[in-house]
């Protein structure tokens, strides 16, 4: 019988963003490593090299989870325009925890 299983882990800072729209951004974070076997609840937050990630919507929210990935979509809080470049420069990265329970 298939135990419980927690893990954690982070994205590379400033690394694999992609634009959705004029202003917003996602990521697309790998969980493979962490040997899930079913769909397991994913708990997520935005950390920084340089900053400015306090001002973010969205950085709790997934979408798509599955044993080996979810995704993230955050924007600015005014809705201002935001690009991938800004989060390179920020070095923002997702930090997650996972815990599955087949």
């Amino acid at each position: 019988m298939p135990t419980a299983r927690i893990a954690a882990g982070q994205t590379s800072p400033g690394q694999g963003w992609q634009a959705y729209g004029s202003n917003g951004i996602y990521i697309d974070v790998d969980t493979t490593s962490a040997r899930f076997s079913g769909r397991p609840v994913y708990v997520t937050s935005v950390g920084s090299t340089g900053g400015n990630q306090w001002n973010l919507v969205g950085p709790s929210a997934v979408y798509d989870a599955t044993a080996t990935k979810f995704r993230v979509y955050v924007q600015w809080r005014d809705a201002s325009a935001l690009s991938p470049g800004t989060a390179q420069q920020f070095g923002w990265y997702i930090q997650w925890i996972g815990y599955d329970n087949p």
